[in-house]
């Protein structure tokens, strides 16, 4: 009788722990679920939202969390209004190569939770978006250090406002933020030198059209610049067209993917993951390194400083030979060998594979250096001065060829001059 009732003990015991040590099992993988304030299953004072889990979920495992926070200045009252995004619309069919961000190269990703928040006010709070937070690792286990956040129009100005209040008092640290077409940015409270800026540990992704007539350019460039100035991480995006739009028209799948895959690359409080771009080529495997995400097209990845990868590159390009690889950082073991390595630095990098051709540089509103770049080349272009006063304007650039501008708001830009063509044209945009 002893030693049953010793055993009953344990047993009970053992599920007190367990009951602890995970949270209760609320919702179905595969699915999304509705957490509302009806029935008190959600409280009063912390946001109704959506959650989806992925199919493969465990309990023995901790996941990371994408937000999306909804634009629209009079609010939503029921998970239903906002659960159907850009995000949760690459989950629904339940198949990984599908969904965004998934890689099939990058080793080890079991798929993250997204989590779609509704709010009956205009603008998202800080310190409800913390008891957010606390009610979902009620429901599932989620990884605090890969936590993200992205948005659209308000729901971008509310992404910057959850990153800026990041280790301030509320409680939670976000990985990486990708702001949407943000409005208001003006409003948004932020530090202003290294000690006191709340985002330097956070990566940035910014995208927004020049064109859009509801969020002003004018106010995101300086929030934007103001984290760089700080000695913060980041990468704007203008959006082509006009309009308050959040990202490019067209078929935007692979480039959304590509930017869902570089917030999950982020893990807070460790180097940032940087984004290594090729041209002419493809990353054949990651040789070391520390949480290394290597794209779906092996284009592109995502790596600590000091990673090594292999690059590959064809003999020729149509009759056009091999002649080096070139990048805009890092280092490689032998330029001139078609599969060297790479060591990642510091900062994002352009990979370039140099073929036997002589390109043509065109620039139309500023002057280049030099004039007539040779391939392989590092290209510096320094805006001309607008007709109109510069005070009226913002200026962004925009690139036709195998280049990406990372930083398109600069008045000064730098790049690698590729094989091929390459048409840099400065624009300015008339701020009222």
């Amino acid at each position: 009788m002893i030693v049953r009732s010793l055993i009953a003990t344990l047993y009970a015991l053992g599920g007190i722990l367990f009951l602890v040590g995970f949270p209760a099992a609320a919702y179905t993988p595969g699915a999304q679920h509705n957490y509302t304030h009806e029935g008190g299953m959600v409280p009063k004072d912390t946001y109704q939202y959506s959650l989806w889990v992925p199919k493969d979920y465990t309990m023995d495992r901790s996941y990371p969390v994408v937000f999306y926070l909804h634009g629209g200045g009079r609010g939503r009252y029921h998970p239903d209004q906002g659960k159907r995004n850009m995000v949760s619309q690459r989950l629904l069919d339940n198949e990984r190569w599908s969904d965004a961000g998934y890689s099939g190269n990058a080793v080890g990703q079991f798929g993250y939770l997204h989590v779609a928040p509704v709010k009956p006010i205009a603008r998202w709070n800080p310190v409800q978006f913390k008891r957010l937070i606390d009610h979902l690792k009620t429901k599932v286990n989620i990884d605090e250090k890969r936590l993200y956040v992205t948005g659209f129009s308000m729901g971008g100005q509310g992404t910057w406002k959850i990153g800026c209040a990041d280790e301030h008092g509320e409680g939670y640290q976000i990985a990486a933020m990708m702001p949407l077409g943000a409005w208001g940015c003006e409003e948004v409270q932020r530090g202003t030198t290294a000690e006191t800026c709340r985002t330097l540990k956070t990566a940035v992704w910014v995208l927004h059209c020049p064109l859009d007539h509801v969020s002003r350019i004018s106010e995101q460039i300086p929030l934007y610049q103001n984290h760089l100035d700080c000695g913060g991480y980041g990468r704007f995006t203008m959006i082509p067209g006009r309009g308050h739009i959040s990202r490019p028209p067209g078929n935007d799948k692979e480039a959304f993917s590509m930017r869902m895959a570089w917030m999950l690359s982020q893990t807070y409080g460790t180097p940032f993951n940087y984004c290594v771009e090729l041209s002419g080529g493809v990353i054949m495997e990651v040789v070391s390194g520390n949480r290394p995400f290597l794209g779906d097209t092996s284009k592109y990845g995502f790596f600590e400083p000091g990673s090594v990868i292999r690059v590959t590159a064809p003999e020729k390009q149509g009759e056009r030979p091999f002649v080096k690889w070139v990048a805009s950082g890092g280092t490689f073991s032998d330029p001139e060998s078609r599969r060297p390595l790479f060591t990642v630095g510091a900062a994002d990098a352009q990979m370039t594979a140099i073929y036997k051709r002589k390109p043509k540089l065109t620039v139309r509103g500023g002057v280049s250096v030099p004039l007539q770049p040779q391939a392989g080349q590092m290209v510096t272009v320094t805006v001309s001065e607008p007709e109109s006063p510069r005070a009226q304007q913002v200026l962004h650039w925009t690139a036709g060829g195998p280049i990406t501008l990372t930083q398109p708001h600069l008045e000064q830009i730098r790049f690698l001059m590729p094989s091929d063509d390459v048409t840099i044209e400065a624009h300015w945009t008339k701020t009222k």
